[in-house]
This record gives C-alpha cells, sequence and structure tokens, in this order.
C-alpha cells in the first residue's frame, strides 16, 4: 500500500519529468509544437488541448498540480496528441510509444509508494467502500456509445488513441486487419470513462446538436466501430 504523502509525490514526479527533459530523443516533446513555423496549420484544429514537457516542468514549479496524477494526466496528453496527429508507425509515432513505456514504467513505481491523488488512493478502512458519484450508469454508458457514433473519423482516432494509452482491454479488433477497432464502453473504469465522455460531449455540443455528414460506421450493443487511420506528416 502507498504509504508516501501526495507532497511528497510531486518531488517524484518532477524529477520524473527532468528525466524525461534529459533525454535526447525526447527533444521533441520538451517544447510547445511550433504549428505555425511548421505550416502545420490543421494542428490546433485536431489537437485541442496542446500539452509538452516544459509546460508541465513550469506548472509543477508553480504548484500548479494538485496531485501526481492530475500532472500524469498532462504527460500522457503529450504522448496522445503526438499519437493522433501522426500516422501509425511514423517516426514521431513510434518515438511517442517508445517513451510512454518507459514514463509509465516509472511512474508506476511512484504510484506504488505515493498517494497519487487517484480516486483508488483514499487510504483507511472507508477505501474500500466505493462512492456512488465514482459508478457508472446503464443510461451514461449507452448515452456515451450513441454520441460516440457522431463524432468525426478525427474525432474518433483521438478517442482510440487515448484508449489505447489509458484503457487498452477496451479496444477489440474487428476481423482480421489491425484497421478496424471497437469500443467496449463497458470496459471504461470511471476515471477514463470521465474523460473521454467530456471529450465527446465537448465536440457534439460544439456542433450545436448537427449531425455529421458521414458518421463513423456501425453502432451496436454499447459499442462502437472506429478506423485507425490518423493524420501523415
Amino acid at each position: 500500500m502507498a504509504t508516501g504523502s501526495p507532497q511528497e509525490a510531486l518531488k517524484r514526479m518532477s524529477k520524473l519529468v527532468n528525466w524525461l527533459m534529459a533525454r535526447s530523443d525526447a527533444a521533441p516533446f520538451c517544447e510547445p509544437v511550433d504549428w505555425r513555423g511548421l505550416e502545420l496549420f490543421d494542428y490546433p484544429k485536431i489537437i485541442t488541448k496542446m500539452m509538452d514537457l516544459g509546460t508541465v516542468k513550469r506548472k509543477l514549479e508553480r504548484k500548479q498540480y494538485a496531485t501526481a496524477h492530475e500532472c500524469a494526466e498532462d504527460i500522457r496528453l503529450i504522448w496522445t496528441n503526438c499519437l493522433t496527429y501522426n500516422s501509425d508507425g511514423s517516426d514521431f509515432w513510434l518515438l511517442a510509444k517508445s517513451i510512454s513505456r518507459r514514463f509509465e514504467d516509472r511512474y508506476k513505481k511512484i504510484k506504488a509508494e505515493y498517494n497519487v491523488g487517484e480516486s483508488n488512493d483514499t487510504g483507511g478502512a472507508s477505501g474500500n467502500n466505493k462512492s456512488k458519484s465514482d459508478t457508472v450508469s446503464l443510461d451514461m454508458k449507452a448515452d456515451l456509445a450513441s454520441k460516440i457514433f457522431l463524432l468525426s473519423g478525427m474525432e474518433l482516432t483521438h478517442v482510440i488513441t487515448l484508449l489505447e494509452n489509458r484503457c487498452p482491454t477496451a479496444l477489440e479488433q474487428v476481423g482480421k486487419d489491425e484497421v478496424h477497432m471497437e469500443i467496449n464502453v463497458d470496459a471504461l473504469d470511471y476515471k477514463v470513462f470521465t474523460d473521454v465522455n467530456n471529450y465527446v460531449q465537448e465536440k457534439i455540443a460544439s456542433r450545436h446538436g448537427s449531425y455529421l455528414d458521414e458518421p463513423p460506421e456501425d453502432l451496436t450493443k454499447g459499442s462502437t466501430n472506429g478506423n485507425k487511420k490518423r493524420k501523415t506528416r
């Protein structure tokens, strides 16, 4: 059981960020993507929340994170953004995958020793009881599944990439190819469900309830199929 304090966990996260930034292969992730200079004018349309290691480091120094978990989520966003924008198998895609695995390995050790602020880090006897506020109803799952159906191809790719990093068990391959994936909303834990749901609701609301001309294919039994095609850069 983790016994270290949240404050000590944040100190460890600061060391972890410094370790990442010292790596030569992490250089592309240390500063914000210069999408104007690189003429990637679709980047801010595809990546709605940009993040980089330099920004994470500054937020740590300014004590803008309440928990190590919040910090870890921002770091994961860096890899997710890269995987979303770049095509599968490209140099940047492979680099983000590799560094993401190294980060998760080290973060796992921090979680084992310290209270990182996740929902199950409650401590005491009450930690054995799951809060009603941390449960997802069948209606909520059905609503998310129906709204995922309305996402554009690029938005669906973002969701799939997020799940590949945070909840791969919710993704199931459809058929023998590796292109089409099925999202099983029943397999999402509360935190991942909340993050995905917030993203989907935001995208649907931005269209003022209008339907896309070409929604993704097939939605059945609380799951949805997604095409894993990504932007090539």
